[in-house]
């Protein structure tokens, strides 16, 4: 999956790795299986950093996946590619789903109060077969 983002404000000041400071953006692909990941932008989490959702009605079904961090670079529009099938074995693991079902964007700052602000653009799978773009 590729894409095209621009963070102007981050939601959260510190690590969203636990449930009071859970606020972030981010894209997320959902599977047939019902889990999903979801890549964002974490104020200090180290880039590559995973984790399962802090959340405990998400727990079981959210991996967070960190592909920039800190400050720098706010407000810039970055391109950014993953490879989903590769990102499911290594974060997520067992056997891989048949599908994605969806693609959504979350935003969540409901628990520190801070606002963030992100726009997201050209949002596409690129396959053998193919590019297919999100609609």
């Amino acid at each position: 999956m590729r894409w095209a983002w621009r963070v102007d404000r981050l939601p959260s000041a510190v690590r969203e790795d636990t449930f009071p400071t859970h606020d972030y953006q981010s894209i997320a692909v959902e599977f047939d299986n019902g889990q999903d990941i979801t890549y964002y932008w974490s104020a200090e989490l180290p880039v590559g950093t995973a984790y399962r959702c802090p959340i405990p009605t998400w727990t079981a079904r959210e991996t967070h996946v960190v592909i920039r961090s800190g400050s720098e670079g706010l407000g810039e529009w970055f391109g950014e590619e993953r490879d989903v099938h590769r990102d499911y074995l290594d974060f997520i693991g067992g056997p891989p789903p048949a599908r994605i079902v969806r693609v959504w964007l979350i935003a969540l700052s409901l628990l520190q109060g801070r606002e963030g602000e992100c726009r997201y653009s050209g949002i596409e799978f690129v396959t053998k077969e193919g590019v297919t773009p999100v609609q």
